[in-house]
């Protein structure tokens, strides 16, 4: 699993300040794992989250935090991804099977 390179956690063990910041970390790895997103995918995103933090004037960027990009980042995937609105189609393992978009037909 690769993070971005900000990231100050430990890959292989985790440290995190908070418990929000653990269940957003474990959150956006399962949702991964069962193929609501590829893995990619929340990395690219990640990314450009944090791009836009970068570009605004400092003035108005904040603290850095960078759960609070995760977190973000989460936000934009599962929106896009419908996962709190469109139905869970599974396969007979009851694995999540991805949700068909309009572009893809």
């Amino acid at each position: 699993m690769k993070l971005h390179e900000t990231c100050t956690t430990d890959q292989a063990a985790p440290q995190f300040d908070h418990d929000w910041q653990r269940r957003a970390f474990g959150l956006a790895l399962a949702l991964s794992e069962f193929r609501h997103y590829p893995w990619s995918e929340f990395q690219e995103t990640l990314i450009a989250t944090i791009g836009e933090w970068e570009s605004r004037p400092e003035s108005e960027r904040g603290q850095w935090e960078y759960y609070d990009h995760w977190v973000k980042t989460l936000e934009t995937l599962v929106d896009r991804h419908q996962l709190l609105t469109a139905p869970v189609l599974t396969d007979s393992g009851d694995h999540a099977l991805p949700v068909p978009h309009d572009h893809d037909h």
